[in-house]
């Protein structure tokens, strides 16, 4: 496949030239996919489709329109899926073209399902991008993070370093975050997981491409190895890796200031058991040794994490970059001990998971700082392994979601199973998690609901919104182009990295697009301009979802293939994982403060149950 077709989607016309009142997917639309367009103005009248000669190949009645809460307007879903020849067309409201270039391809959906997992090669830390793999967006090794720092509060050796390369800038910025690497590199994992046959012949055109792994798996390599670094002697796993403030706009390269471990936190250490238990069985087939050391180094976390259960992040005074803290860990245990369960099938795992239900006032859509329906999504999906309880639970809170989205489409213009509860931050990857849902249910029962809601989803990014916008960069003819990334930013090229999925509306936005704030019509708050970092920025925990959503609806509509959930996991020997407790003389300090006590400086830490620690600098604790 030419690297070209990754970066745009040609037209035949230019947003400038067309004021569209019909919105509608503007990258693609497979050929034997539903296909709709939400047209504004047009209750009772004929829409037609020509083809590329004017040819009329098909006339549709608007049906009734209907109020969509979010857009504040109604509006009439008009399905056109009758029409399955590949081609370009436009759809007509009498003599007036009223929608962009209409794209049915049988391949539709690929060059973005590519594009957005090439953007993870884009973000590689520790590497020179060469011009080779990255074109016009080359650049030099940025953070080689050989001699990275402990934070003072780790307690570790004054000036000792060590060694944490690789992994992917988390967003905009250029810091290396566990919590939100979990969600990110599961999400990937299952992507693969879930279509395997597909993407092993998936070529991304990256630095591996010409090895026997396929090329999803070398790109999510380079962010586990980078996890892998980041376990602390004990077991339990540092936080984040990153200056102790945002640098300015500018390229890897030129960012040189101190990066620094920072925090050890119970949240990151299961987030780290749960991904690492599940890379270890898909790589197994790939590479023992590495899967092997990824099972040993899930389990001295799992370990630690059992013995430290209220560690949890507290964002140091001098330090100013992304916190990702939360408050209960009792989800991201659920998901690891559901991973560990899985590739182990020991009792003593399964009773860990067990203590604590899938219940109802659990059944949320899944995100960095709740991640119990990831935990239902193993389950489900493995019914041979987990007991029959379980996976009736785990199947009840993802159909719960998933008809509350299907739901929502009633008397919906857009045809979208969004709410306005649902504009905050990340509004996109809300949506293209919900789609991860439905896909779920899709896998579950084969229901055509499921699937068809989680098209109207991607319909939704890819354009059929209100604002009439490819929130995907590089793709669709009124795409974004203004992304809140420094690389993009800080380079002499003027179109963004293509592939980036970009936060999208925000009805609490509380930067540069505040002014855009529509409190009537939330669907439209959103600015697509570099200094709103509240509604325009990227993240990988955005585009992963995006791209599973992207990737398996390619795999599903166009190749054929749904997921067997009686798949096999591989098993891994629980006797050939670390089992040791962590040593309790020297637990990680932070969160502590600096006291005068027994004539020295120490670090006093009060855990929750009140108890007074005390250790000294180096984090040895004082009896």
């Amino acid at each position: 496949m030419k690297i070209a077709r990754l970066f745009f989607v040609a037209s035949a016309i230019s947003s400038a030239s067309l004021a569209a009142t019909a919105y509608h997917n503007q990258v693609g639309y497979p050929t034997k996919a539903p296909k709709y367009i939400a047209v504004v103005g047009a209750e009772g009248k004929d829409i037609v489709f020509k083809d590329s000669e004017k040819q009329t190949v098909l006339t549709v009645k608007a049906p009734e329109a209907a109020y969509w809460k979010p857009a504040n307007e109604n509006a009439s879903l008009v399905d056109f899926s009758e029409l399955q020849t590949p081609g370009t067309y436009l759809a007509y409201l009498g003599d007036s073209a009223i929608s962009h270039p209409i794209i049915i391809s049988d391949n539709a959906l690929e060059d973005a399902t590519i594009a957005s997992l090439r953007w993870f090669y884009y973000q590689r830390a520790s590497l020179e991008l060469t011009e080779e793999f990255a074109g016009k967006y080359a650049r030099p090794m940025g953070h080689p993070d050989t001699a990275a720092k402990y934070h003072t509060l780790l307690g570790k050796e004054l000036n000792a370093t060590f060694a944490s390369p690789k992994g992917w800038y988390d967003a905009g910025d250029y810091g290396k975050y566990i919590v939100n690497s979990g969600i990110s590199t599961y999400t990937l994992l299952q992507l693969y997981q879930h279509n395997k046959e597909y993407f092993k012949k998936l070529s991304l055109n990256i630095p591996e491409s010409n090895n026997d792994v396929p090329d999803i798996l070398d790109e999510i390599r380079w962010n586990l190895e980078w996890m892998l670094t980041m376990q602390d002697e004990d077991g339990g796993v540092f936080h984040k890796l990153t200056t102790k403030q945002f640098c300015g706009t500018v390229m890897p390269d030129r960012d040189t200031k101190p990066r620094f471990a920072i925090g050890k936190s119970i949240t990151a250490t299961w987030d780290f058991v749960g991904v690492l238990a599940l890379a270890a069985d898909i790589y197994k087939t790939y590479d023992a040794e590495f899967s092997e050391k990824m099972a040993k180094a899930a389990g001295k976390a799992y370990w630690w994490a059992k013995e430290h259960p209220y560690d949890f992040f507290e964002q140091p005074s001098d330090i100013g970059t992304g916190s990702y803290e939360d408050g209960n860990a009792v989800d991201e245990q659920i998901w690891a001990t559901a991973e560990m369960y899985r590739i182990t099938q020991n009792d003593s795992i399964l009773k860990d998971m067990r203590q604590f239900a899938l219940n109802k006032s659990r059944w949320k859509l899944h995100g960095w700082q709740t991640v119990y329906a990831m935990a239902a999504f193993t389950i489900a999906t493995n019914p041979d392994i987990f007991e029959k309880a379980d996976v009736d639970s785990a199947k009840n809170l993802i159909f719960a979601l998933a008809d509350d989205y299907v739901g929502s489409l009633e008397e919906n213009g857009y045809g979208v199973a969004m709410t306005e509860g649902d504009f905050y931050w990340g509004s996109n990857s809300v949506a293209a998690n919900k789609g991860i849902v439905l896909l779920h249910a899709y896998m579950l029962t084969k229901e055509d609901k499921y699937l068809n809601a989680a098209i109207g989803i991607l319909d939704y990014l890819l354009g059929r919104n209100p604002l009439d916008v490819s929130y995907l960069t590089g793709f669709g003819t009124n795409q974004v182009y203004h992304p809140h990334h420094r690389p993009s930013q800080a380079d002499t090229v003027e179109a963004p990295v293509p592939g980036m999925l970009v936060g999208g509306p925000n009805k609490s936005a509380n930067d540069c697009a505040k002014s855009h704030i529509d409190k009537d019509a939330v669907a439209r708050s959103f600015y697509d301009n570099s200094c709103s970092y509240a509604t325009n920025e990227v993240a990988i925990n955005w585009n992963a979802p995006f791209a599973y959503l992207a990737g398996s609806l390619h795999a599903i509509l166009s190749e054929g293939t749904v997921y067997d959930i009686h798949s096999k996991a591989e098993k891994f020997d629980i006797n050939s994982i670390p089992s040791g407790k962590p040593n309790l003389n020297k637990m990680p300090a932070e969160g502590a403060r600096m006291i005068f006590r027994d004539g020295m400086v120490q670090l006093e830490k009060t855990t929750r149950s009140g108890e007074k620690l005390y250790f000294n600098l180096n984090g040895n604790r004082i009896k």
